[in-house]
């Protein structure tokens, strides 16, 4: 196989939400790509409904949040009831972010905005298209690919990437087993109108005696409902109407009408996690690498975030930038937040199916534990909205022991500040980080003129030596007319939010990935050389 160059493109399976993310990041950090999916056009089922605050953020800085959310519905509770009886609302608390709660949109509005964002940098998802064989080399693989009129294309790429499912053939052609296990109960679902005395922006979980019921949220004032059937079930067709409505009458309250279905089907839950995400050149990402149960929306955001996490650095490492190495990464970094989310969902799951089984003082018990004491309650909202996810162990992110008093760890989200200012305008901290590049975030000590000798030589080194894949920012209040070298932007903090947000007490340097999470920090402005050392 002959070696390839950064222009050859890379092949994307899979052109739902995790590969239409993969394909526009990898796009918009300067990679070639191609993407193929198998269907012939985007699902129309809400599938999907959940996106989460990190999510939004994430979008956010793809310049699209706003396209997202403008339709979508906000989450701000979740009603619990047992037997009929009205239990307690559990309030969503805003998180620390600029997307305080989640909100519900149908997957299939979510891939279009995904999609139109990934036709502007010129990449078209190519339809009716199939992976059929791969043969991995050492400098790419060979791909066959099989079109719908049944013609057969051979294709050279230097990487691939599985984001094509549960049922991932990719996966299957690496031979990565999934190992796991399927719930005992199968499920239905319904896409409908719920008539009824409930709440738009709440959520509601009805445990009965005959198995439990969820009123999930979805957009245009919609609801998807979701029910467990007996063990055993032999569900070969997919619900009527008149037996999701029975099942509603049944477990919840006798005021729900359904009605309008746009879409009705059976479905089982299973909890699989592929052991390796990588396979020499070719990766897994999304439902490819994990599947788990829906309860708490958690999978198509997790499917999302793995792409932003593998594209930077596939980015630079064909462009030469680092080393192979820190693809490997990207399966240390994923995989433990795959764990969590398998072992979360499967745990919240379970506790629904085993009330019907359990005694009064039990079912007490269990109703008790679903309700969040007042004192963890941020810290579990936080969770759920991915807001603390941590790559701490990744040896890609560094943090000596320099004495910091708060702000965010190596390994943890750099958190949003505002205002703040650039050459006069008014944005947020989030604003600024945007952009495909590192971001070198160097902090003048209070007492400024002391330290601004020291600052410039910093920023000018590591513009001269890596401005080509690091941004160079400088926060302080009155150094605008000090001589700063080319390239750097500066960065007003009137209200000293962003030192405050970063425990920058004295002169300080924050290292900040593509992906908005901390890579490096230290009090030394010229540390960046150790760091890179290190990781290189």
């Amino acid at each position: 196989m002959n070696k390839m160059t950064v222009e050859t493109p890379v092949l994307v399976i899979g052109g739902r939400t995790t590969g239409l993310m993969m394909g526009s990041e990898l796009a918009r950090h300067g990679v070639a790509v191609r993407i193929v999916d198998k269907s012939p056009g985007i699902d129309p089922h809400s599938r999907a409904t959940l996106l989460h605050s990190r999510t939004l953020e994430i979008l956010h800085s793809l310049g699209i949040a706003r396209r997202v959310i403008k339709d979508a519905q906000p989450m701000h509770g979740i009603c619990l009831y047992a037997n009929g009886r009205f239990i307690a609302r559990s309030e969503e608390y805003a998180v620390d972010s600029p997307f305080p709660v989640a909100v519900a949109l149908s997957q299939a509005k979510t891939e279009k905005v995904l999609e139109q964002h990934l036709n502007s940098f010129g990449v078209k998802v190519e339809r009716s298209t199939q992976l059929t064989a791969i043969v991995q080399g050492a400098d790419g693989l060979h791909a066959t690919l099989k079109h719908a009129d049944g013609r057969e294309e051979l294709v050279d790429t230097p990487w691939l990437i599985g984001c094509d499912g549960a049922h991932s053939t990719v996966r299957h052609l690496s031979e990565e087993v999934f190992p796991g296990g399927a719930d005992p109960y199968p499920y239905m679902l319904a896409d409908v109108v719920v008539d009824g005395p409930l709440k738009p922006e709440d959520a509601y979980i009805f445990l009965n005696d005959h198995g439990d019921l969820f009123f999930f949220l979805l957009d245009e004032g919609r609801r998807l409902v979701v029910a467990n059937a007996p063990k055993g079930s032999n569900l070969s067709e997919a619900p009527t109407l008149k037996q999701f409505q029975e099942i509603v009458n049944e477990r919840s309250l006798p005021d729900f009408r359904l009605s309008d279905p746009r879409w009705l089907a059976h479905f089982h839950i299973h909890y699989r996690l592929a052991p390796h995400y990588r396979h020499g050149r070719a990766f897994l990402a999304g439902d490819a690498a994990h599947v788990h149960s829906l309860i708490g929306g958690q999978g198509m955001n997790t499917g999302i975030q793995d792409a932003h996490n593998l594209a930077w650095k596939l980015a630079l490492v064909m462009r030469g930038v680092v080393p192979n190495t820190w693809l490997d990464t990207y399966e240390t970094e994923r995989r433990l937040i795959a764990e969590d989310v398998i072992t979360v969902t499967k745990k919240a799951t379970e506790e629904g199916e085993i009330f019907a089984s359990l005694s009064p003082q039990e079912r007490e018990k269990l109703i008790e534990h679903m309700f969040v004491p007042e004192g963890e309650k941020m810290r579990v909202r936080h969770h759920a909205e991915e807001i603390d996810l941590d790559y701490s162990s990744s040896p890609l992110c560094v943090e000596p022991d320099d004495g910091f008093e708060g702000g965010p760890h190596a390994g943890s989200r750099a958190p949003d500040a505002t205002p703040v200012l650039v050459n006069g305008k008014i944005c947020t901290f989030f604003d600024l980080l945007s952009g495909a590049n590192h971001r070198l975030v160097l902090f003048a000590a209070p007492t400024e003129s002391d330290s601004l000798t020291d600052l410039a030589s910093a920023a000018g080194a590591v513009v001269e030596a890596h401005g080509h894949w690091i941004d160079v920012f400088v926060v302080g209040n009155q150094i605008q007319q000090f001589a700063l070298p080319h390239n750097v932007t500066i960065i007003e903090d009137p209200n000293r939010s962003l030192y405050q947000r970063y425990g920058a007490k004295t002169g300080s340097l924050y290292l900040i990935r593509p992906d908005g999470y901390v890579a490096y920090r230290s009090r030394r402005l010229h540390s960046l050389g150790e760091y890179l050392d290190r990781v290189m």
